[in-house]
């Protein structure tokens, strides 16, 4: 009987077993109508290696420091197999909320523990291997040489049935997007000519905790901290291609609701920055005639926005 290993993330648990012989696999997401029974278990904290703290916002799915319940009876000293565990948490959200970019990004931040483990980590990323490469490789303001990062690189290119003999990435790329739908998390670039990101965290909202009761602290900064959280994520994104754009046809602007105007009841999108041009051309060669994007904000600080949008 293989011991079970749970992580619990913002909405989900997820479950890995280890076997007698040391053994460590994954067994998926806990998709029973029950939650699991962790009473007596050891808990571990996620890594800080990712931490929600370095947001101004984060989406929901990644709105939380994972932890891992270990039953007393499982050993998991072994140094390699405890660091998989206190690391693998936030990327197994990532991957599950369709986060590309930041997928990638925790995945490089420790590759020398994630690769120990190469074969179960390719299992974890796999159904997002595609999304990952464009986001590293094209989205971006430095991007990724696709051979850095073997692992996801190998995997996708099985996805993308791509052969280096008879096309580019490129070319890849867009007869991928042709044929399938496509949710991407992309960093904007050229953010400073629109200074959209100027007070993304207004007085007014610094001000809510001003007064805060000490009869019930902890419950009414809780309250403050959902407010807070839902108003950025009920900020109304835009991302639309501007083929009138005389310096690049292939072009995708982004707007985003004004943070203050919001607060003060006025609706209005300003412009917030583009879609990379290397992203943007892929996108628009492959879907011609599709000019609007569902989208939604995926995680906000003082130096990067990044939106999550279908293609």
């Amino acid at each position: 009987m293989n011991a079970q290993i749970l992580i619990k993330t913002a909405n989900d648990w997820f479950e890995f077993t280890k076997s007698k012989t040391g053994q460590l696999d994954y067994v998926g997401k806990w998709e029973k109508n029950n939650k699991p029974d962790v009473d007596g278990a050891q808990e571990f904290i996620s890594s800080t290696y990712f931490s929600p703290s370095w947001y101004v916002y984060i989406q929901t799915a990644l709105n939380c420091n994972p932890v891992v319940y270990v039953k007393n009876d499982v050993d998991v000293s072994d140094k390699d197999i405890f660091d998989y565990l206190i690391h693998i948490g936030p990327l197994l959200a990532a991957v599950d909320a369709k986060n590309s970019l930041l997928a990638g990004e925790l995945f490089m931040r420790r590759s020398a523990v994630f690769e120990k483990f190469a074969q179960l980590t390719q299992y974890i990323m796999e159904p997002l291997c595609v999304e990952i490469l464009f986001s590293l490789s094209y989205g971006k303001m430095n991007n990724i040489d696709p051979d850095d990062i073997p692992l996801i690189f190998e995997s996708a290119k099985k996805k993308l049935e791509y052969d280096s003999s008879r096309e580019s990435l490129d070319q890849a790329f867009k007869r991928w997007f042709k044929k399938n739908e496509v949710t991407v998390t992309l960093q904007l670039v050229g953010t400073n000519f629109y200074h959209w990101d100027d007070d993304i965290v207004p007085e007014a909202l610094t001000k809510l905790t001003d007064n805060l009761s000490a009869d019930d602290l902890c419950g009414n900064a809780e309250k403050i901290r959902k407010a807070k959280h839902d108003f950025y994520e009920s900020l109304k994104v835009s991302v639309q291609a501007e083929p009138y754009n005389v310096h690049d046809k292939n072009s995708i602007l982004v707007c985003i609701e004004n943070v203050e105007a919001k607060l003060f009841g006025n609706p209005g999108l300003e412009k917030a920055g583009h879609i990379r041009a290397l992203a943007a051309e892929i996108i628009r060669e492959a879907k011609t005639s599709k000019m609007s994007f569902t989208a939604k904000l995926s995680n906000l600080n003082y130096r990067e926005i990044v939106v999550q949008f279908t293609v």
